[in-house]
């Protein structure tokens, strides 16, 4: 986002300010979508797994194992499933300007590693307020506890859950080392940011602003897209010496249990609609090499 700031603020000598707030500090991302839609927050920058409460389509990406990798994910983005979900945004007054790649979750937990069917048995596990996050966790042998964000590290820190999935960056950031003693290369979880900006707002600026702003959004986030693969390799290495235990992880048998699970959330990514998750899925899946 300071990327983005940087550019708008240059390319418009000034006309637009971009602030950026980090760490919550506008509120969880349910609370910055929300103001978005409102247009109390004018701008965001939020995860997916929030959006599915707004946009019930968005869910598609929260599926298990549905990208091979990010080659296969970003031609998602830019094909015509990307812009079949960025249209859907209008209809809940906010524009989707660009997709913000986070890369993949990764599982980190305390008591034992997750690497097999068998070590999720009677773990707890936190993840955000998503349907089929929940359910596919569950699904995977573990308890599944949907928690804010901003509780989680105290969570982890009491015991209240034994472990937590995020993308490498914030378990990174946010210390989880210090609580935390294993960390699965899992990629269970495909991790899209959205760069979303409320619609009337956007609709007031001068058609060579909105021109600044969207491409702007685009070009930020294909920035991220192309430092993304040296940083996972180097924050790994990071979070090692932070003191976490790098495990594998049987992706192989979790692939075959989400394949199987996918057909569970039809009518759920197609907001009631099976043929259209049906269609949003097997769409996904054609794109993969």
């Amino acid at each position: 986002m300071y990327h983005f700031k940087d550019l708008v603020e240059k390319q418009t000598k000034g006309e637009v300010t971009v602030g950026v707030y980090v760490a919550a500090s506008l509120g969880d991302a349910r609370t910055i979508m929300e103001g978005v839609q409102l247009g109390s927050i004018e701008m965001g920058d939020v995860e997916n797994g929030v959006m599915s409460n707004f946009v019930k389509e968005t869910a598609v990406f929260d599926l298990p194992y549905l990208f091979d990798n990010l080659d296969h994910a970003h031609a998602v983005e830019d094909g015509e499933v990307g812009k079949y979900l960025q249209d859907l945004y209008l209809k809940i007054g906010v524009r989707h300007l660009a997709f913000n790649d986070g890369g993949f979750r990764y599982f980190t937990t305390s008591k034992k590693p997750l690497t097999d069917a068998a070590s999720f048995k009677g773990m707890k596990i936190r993840v955000m307020q998503s349907d089929v996050m929940i359910k596919t966790i569950n699904a995977f042998g573990a308890s599944a506890v949907p928690m804010a964000f901003g509780e989680l590290y105290t969570a982890l820190q009491q015991g209240t859950v034994d472990g937590q999935e995020n993308p490498l960056d914030l378990i990174y950031a946010q210390s989880y080392a210090e609580v935390q003693d294993y960390l699965s290369l899992s990629e269970h979880f495909y991790y899209p940011r959205q760069y979303i900006i409320n619609e009337d707002y956007y609709q007031s600026m001068s058609s060579d602003i909105q021109k600044i702003i969207s491409d702007t959004a685009v070009d930020s986030c294909k920035f991220q897209r192309d430092c993304l693969a040296d940083y996972t390799t180097s924050m790994l290495e990071e979070l090692k010496k932070q003191g976490f235990e790098v495990v594998d992880f049987d992706k192989a048998y979790f692939q075959k249990v989400s394949e199987k699970l996918w057909p569970d959330f039809y009518e759920t990514i197609g907001n009631g609609d099976k043929e259209e998750g049906k269609w949003l899925v097997e769409s996904i899946r054609a794109l993969s090499k």
